[in-house]
């Protein structure tokens, strides 16, 4: 009994609801792996490069502004790849100097790639008002239709109007 009224419950909070699934046509999926023993250094150099200020200005540019983040930390990669050696030096994993550069540089393609899917996203915005723009100038109805853009004038105009009958009555 109580299991089919939960059941009826869930099933009318979901009918009132509609999920809309996005596919990507396209994914991108990036791994990184690598040894617990270095991820306090992973984790600040990610830090680096999240630490920088985003500017919105209307275009899509956060890929560039995320590939900025690169050469600005590449004092904190450095340490984190020389830190990293000398904490696995006595570790049971290991990870070689190429390893280490490979792991760093992909993080760093991991940032630029967030910044892509940004941009891409703002590019899918833009054009979803854009269409949805176009969809309402197509479909707004013509003829004798007052758009009230600025009530001022929608005032005056009444004014106007009133004035001239009643002048006609007299």
């Amino acid at each position: 009994m109580i299991l089919s009224s939960i059941a009826l419950v869930m099933s009318l909070q979901g009918a009132a609801e509609s999920a809309s699934v996005v596919k990507n046509d396209d994914p991108e999926t990036w791994t990184v792996e690598y040894p617990r023993i270095i991820r306090p250094f992973v984790v600040n150099y990610r830090s680096c490069l999240n630490g920088s200020d985003r500017r919105v200005t209307g275009e899509p540019n956060f890929e560039a502004q995320h590939r900025t983040d690169i050469p600005r930390c590449a004092k904190a990669r450095n340490e984190a790849i020389t830190a990293s050696i000398t904490e696995m030096a006595g570790a049971k994993s290991k990870l070689s100097q190429q390893e280490l550069d490979t792991l760093f540089t992909n993080i760093g393609l991991i940032h630029v790639a967030r910044g892509r899917d940004l941009d891409d996203q703002f590019k899918q915005r833009i054009a979803a008002a854009e269409a949805a723009r176009s969809r309402y100038e197509d479909e707004k109805p013509k003829g004798l239709v007052l758009e009230l853009q600025d009530a001022s004038v929608v005032k005056a105009r009444v004014e106007e109007i009133q004035a001239s009958e009643s002048k006609s009555v007299e």
